[in-house]
């Protein structure tokens, strides 16, 4: 089925690369992007679980499909004339923000051909950021063409599939999902069709993204500010990030984004002068907008009112330390929702956040935003640029409805939501921020290293942990209690709740509660720092269960990395000294006088100090990517010294 879903695709691509220029065909083009979109919603759903063969061969579909849209004529808008118009005036040594050098000055009259008749707003200087003024200058220095130009956005989204790819191997999701992107009709339509350079900012706030996800907060900050340089978005969605940055990473993204001006500053005013009218004029396809232009007062005073709206639920968002993904997919969406003027390829933004979010209502509403062309046979026939309230309700009523749905499924499946087995492992985790996570390996190693350090160690305890024939199942019990949105991108689709109590033994006594009350017949708690600990010697447990009370499995250090319980027993946990050499001992003496029957698993190391890193380097330094393994190794030779 994903091949007639593929080849349904294939027909409409080749009709829009055949007929080229959509703005005459419309009810056409609605047509078969109608088509076109309910055969990638099929493919997503018949994609779940695919092969990594079948999913190359998607892939492999989805490049040839951008290929054939490259060559044809911009299909639904005229941005990418003005791009090579632009940067044709940049090689002739115009600045493309200065006044005298707007497309409509007489200064470039030898330039003149079909690509200047087809810029449209001839009396406006350049509206885009300086760093997507040096992109267009560069691809016209290779080649002044149109295609060129569409051929460089397209690279940029194959980038962003590369850049998505890895995101989805850290993140430990399906690699399936990366056809929201690749088989979107969107993205066909938009980047490869029409060549709008959305797709290049889009790379780089992904990028910045991607940066946190490694708590790269320099490199992200430099991603973000070239972001904001291409379009002005992603200066946005770093406000929702903003806990995630030291001050001197927001002082190292914002000289960026000033040297890169200076090349263009010789404009003055010249540099915001097309960016003001947009924002004091433009009126398309919006919605929450009315309102808030009506309470504030007038067209302007809403732009304000619908920016300072934005930026306070972006910095409300960054109040509640919410997931960066989810985070800039919820800015992303209420930015389109306050938006004076909505253009259908503002919902490219949309598409990298949902590669990695569930969000159904944004991903229908990826479809029925191109409703908004319906603007093209009145405007055609002299009338005003804007769709109607009906068009738009269909547009977005319907997005909306199935958000709601989806929030209230949620909110009633997610306290059903647990495991059904006899035997339940408990997994205790923290949320694997900078100062947070290996604190003992902060000195050595730096905050952020350790907390990489740690997340590569739970990673591969996880992964070694999983179930294979439903012999147990896991819940993960995560601190701070805080950090959900965080865990929620880090263990997609596992059972996540909050530790509570005092110290370390009152959050096992009550996790330990929880699962039986939730009628496990056996438990077991493990922590996430024992990167050797496998599936077989937790099966091992639940199974010596069968003959004992209690199972422990010992540490080196004189701990424990895994305790099973036949039942709930909380005086187990009492006057215990946690992070003491005599925990492993004192709970073995507790339990004997409990008169309860212990078994010894086999002693592990777990990895607590730089001691700790050193004697098990050969089994550790496989496990850990470039990143966090230099500044271990820098530590390790400094030690010896």
């Amino acid at each position: 089925m994903l091949v007639v879903c593929g080849g349904v695709i294939t027909a409409c691509v080749a009709a829009w690369a055949v007929e080229g220029d959509q703005t005459r065909r419309v009810g056409t083009h609605l047509m078969l992007f109608g088509v076109a979109f309910g055969a990638y919603l099929g493919a997503l759903h018949i994609a779940r679980g695919l092969s990594r063969r079948w999913l190359r061969a998607a892939l492999g579909m989805a490049v040839l499909w951008r290929l054939a849209l490259v060559p044809a004529f911009p299909l639904l808008s005229d941005d990418v004339f003005r791009y090579v118009w632009e940067g044709r005036v940049q090689l002739h040594g115009g600045n493309p923000y200065a006044w005298e050098d707007r497309p409509e000055s007489p200064r470039w009259e030898a330039l003149r051909d079909g690509v200047w008749r087809t810029v449209t707003h001839k009396e406006y200087t350049a509206v885009y950021p300086p760093l997507w003024e040096m992109v267009c200058r560069l691809v016209v220095g290779l080649r002044d063409s149109v295609t060129a130009m569409k051929a460089f956005v397209v690279v940029g989204e194959l980038a962003l599939w590369a850049l998505l790819a890895r995101l989805l191997r850290r993140r430990r999701l399906p690699p399936e999902r990366l056809l929201v992107l690749a088989w979107s009709p969107l993205a066909l339509v938009e980047v490869a069709g029409s060549g709008h350079n959305d797709a290049f900012g889009a790379l780089l706030l992904t990028l910045s993204l991607a940066a946190l996800d490694h708590g790269d907060g320099l490199g992200s900050a430099a991603a973000a500010a070239l972001g904001a340089l291409t379009k002005f978005l992603p200066a946005l969605v770093v406000l929702a990030w903003l806990r995630r940055y030291r001050w001197w990473h927001l002082v190292a993204g914002l000289d960026l984004a000033l040297l890169l001006v200076i090349p263009y500053a010789t404009a003055g005013p010249g540099l915001w002068m097309s960016l003001g009218k947009y924002g004091r004029y433009w009126l398309f396809n919006q919605t929450l907008f009315d309102p808030l232009a009506a309470l504030a007062g007038g067209h302007e005073e809403g732009v304000r009112l619908a920016g300072v709206l934005l930026g306070g639920f972006a910095l409300a968002l960054a109040a509640r330390k919410t997931e960066p993904a989810a985070a800039a997919l919820a800015v992303v969406a209420a930015s389109i929702l306050l938006a004076p003027n909505v253009l259908p390829w503002y919902a490219l933004w949309l598409l990298p956040l949902l590669v990695l979010q569930d969000a159904p209502g944004l991903l229908l509403f990826t479809g029925s935003v191109q409703l908004a062309y319906l603007v093209y046979p009145e405007w055609l026939s002299g009338q005003r640029w804007q769709v109607g309230w009906p068009v738009r309700a269909l547009e977005y009523g319907p997005c909306v409805a199935v958000g709601i749905a989806a929030w209230l499924q949620r909110r009633v499946s997610a306290p059903e939501k647990a495991p059904c087995s006899d035997d339940i492992l408990v997994v205790f985790v923290k949320e694997p921020r900078p100062g947070a996570a290996k604190t003992r390996l902060v000195p050595e190693l730096g905050a952020e290293a350790a907390a990489e350090l740690y997340r590569a160690l739970a990673d591969e305890e996880i992964r070694r942990t999983v179930p294979r024939r439903g012999e147990y199942s896991r819940l993960f019990f995560f601190a701070p209690a805080e950090a959900r949105g965080a865990m929620e991108a880090w263990l997609p689709g596992e059972v996540l709740l909050p530790q509570t109590g005092t110290d370390l033994g009152a959050r096992m006594a009550e996790a330990f509660e929880q699962v039986f009350r939730r009628g496990a017949r056996r438990a077991a708690v493990i922590g996430s720092d024992v990167p050797w600990l496998s599936r077989r010697l937790v099966a091992g447990a639940f199974s010596a269960l069968a003959e004992h009370d209690v199972v422990i499995g010992p540490t080196v250090d004189g701990g424990y990395y895994l305790l099973a319980l036949d039942r709930s027993r909380p005086e187990l946990f009492e006057g215990i000294a946690w992070s003491t050499p005599s925990v492993r001992a004192a709970t073995a003496e507790r339990a004997a006088a409990l008169g309860l029957r212990v078994r010894m698993l086999e002693e592990l190391p777990d990895i607590d100090t730089l001691a700790d890193v050193r004697a098990q380097w050969g089994k550790l330094r496989p496990l850990l990517g470039k990143r966090v393994r230099e500044p271990v190794e820098r530590a390790l030779r400094h030690a010896s010294l």
